[in-house]
């Protein structure tokens, strides 16, 4: 009986992260699996594994036709370059997708995706732990037997940043929106202890020291945005990380320099601490606008798909994206998008967004000014971001991704 190929993604990521990459190599694996079941093709194609670290065990999500290969070496391990070869050598991979950027050693052949590279020109985004890992990206694309470029503006960043690069290596596949969670059937994300203390109401607390203290702000929300299921009063929404590159500062700029800001506005932002991320909520305090900002944290998918419906306006005002995942998903759910004009984000979002300049925060508060008050210019940006976000499909992804492995 002939032996079938075995493909498989490395997923050991999503122990530690739930965004960004985790999230594309989440519904890379859901649309590779769905479009071969729905493509009856499933007789003959490769065998979908997941390489997944060791200790997790926040499985659900995976679908019925991936496998999982458990790995001891944890992802961006220090270490990892030895280790994880030595692992992967008697599992009898034929190819192995890299969505983190690194391929590893091994006679298997070699795909990987690479998102961005921002952090060769502008290293100071990264700790070093970072830049070790992420600092190997020339050897990998030379080992990689072909890239997957999620952007036309990241192949070509490519090219120009590793010119000895084959043009011909590199496949642009789009990412796409993420499903709603009303319709998939996904699990809860696995919690620590501090996840399941933030669920409770939180305790009394100086609201003059509320700005000072980000992880009260993250508790307060959570706590008041899931009760409220954001009834009470519009906002606007922004969703990232705290590092440098996704520009809060000057997202808290746009608002200080907002003079007439009508008094229900109100701006939650969802996400975590990064690298070098500052502090945004003492920021916030500094200019004044602690009364207007709800830091919500980290937050579920279900909670996630609520507050971009929920939401007036999404703003995003990235210094560099090599595609600009929340932009399409705050446009799937209507929600009308201002976003910086950095990167591959006109690329992605096309005419359906309004665009400034990443860098002028006086351009971006006269966006949120015409976008918060004028109801027609939310309504008719709403529209093309529904069709705009409808351009894109992970069904669309997966088979151009196929195609990649069987070329290998």
């Amino acid at each position: 009986m002939t032996r079938l190929p075995v493909v498989a993604i490395d997923c050991r990521l999503m122990y530690y992260r739930k965004a960004g990459i985790a999230q594309y190599a989440r519904q890379l694996v859901r649309a590779l699996c769905a479009w071969r079941d729905e493509a009856r093709q499933s007789e003959g194609m490769p065998l979908l594994r997941v390489l997944l670290d060791r200790r997790d065990s926040d499985t659900a999500w995976l679908p019925a036709g991936a496998g999982v290969i458990r790995a001891v070496t944890p992802a961006h391990h220090r270490y990892e370059h030895l280790t994880l070869p030595l692992e992967l050598a008697p599992r009898r991979i034929d190819v192995l997708h890299s969505p983190d950027f690194i391929t590893a050693r091994g006679r298997f052949r070699k795909v990987i995706t690479v998102h961005d590279l921002y952090f060769m020109e502008h290293p100071e985004v990264m700790d070093a732990a970072g830049l070790r890992y992420y600092g190997r990206i020339g050897w990998s694309v030379r080992r990689a037997d072909r890239i997957i470029a999620v952007s036309r503006f990241t192949r070509d960043e490519l090219l120009r940043l590793l010119p000895a690069t084959p043009p011909d290596k590199i496949s642009v596949i789009h990412e796409a929106a993420s499903p709603d969670s009303r319709i998939q059937n996904t699990e809860p994300r696995r919690q620590s202890t501090g996840d399941r203390r933030r669920k409770t109401e939180p305790r009394r607390q100086n609201p003059e020291d509320r700005a000072r203290d980000p992880e009260y702000a993250i508790r307060n929300t959570q706590y008041e945005i899931r009760n409220t299921q954001h009834e009470s009063a519009p906002y606007a929404l922004f969703v990232g990380t705290f590092e440098p590159r996704k520009n809060l500062v000057t997202l808290l700029s746009a608002l200080a320099a907002w003079r007439d800001m009508p008094a229900d506005f109100r701006l939650v932002i969802v996400g975590e601490q990064g690298w070098a991320g500052g502090d945004p909520a003492r920021l916030a305090d500094e200019l004044g606008l602690a009364t207007r900002i709800q830091f919500a944290g980290r937050v579920s998918d279900a909670e996630l798909d609520s507050l971009y419906r929920g939401a007036r306006v999404f703003v995003f005002p990235s210094l560099c994206e090599g595609f600009g995942l929340p932009v399409l998903d705050a446009m799937q759910r209507g929600a009308p998008v201002i976003c910086s004009n950095a990167g591959a984000l006109p690329e992605v979002a096309g005419d359906a967004a309004l665009f400034h300049d990443p860098l002028d925060a006086d351009a971006l508060a006269g966006l949120l000014r015409r976008a918060w008050q004028d109801d027609a210019l939310r309504a008719r940006h709403a529209q093309l971001g529904l069709a705009r976000a409808g351009e894109f499909s992970w069904r669309q992804t997966a088979q151009a991704t196929w195609r990649v492995y069987q070329s290998v």
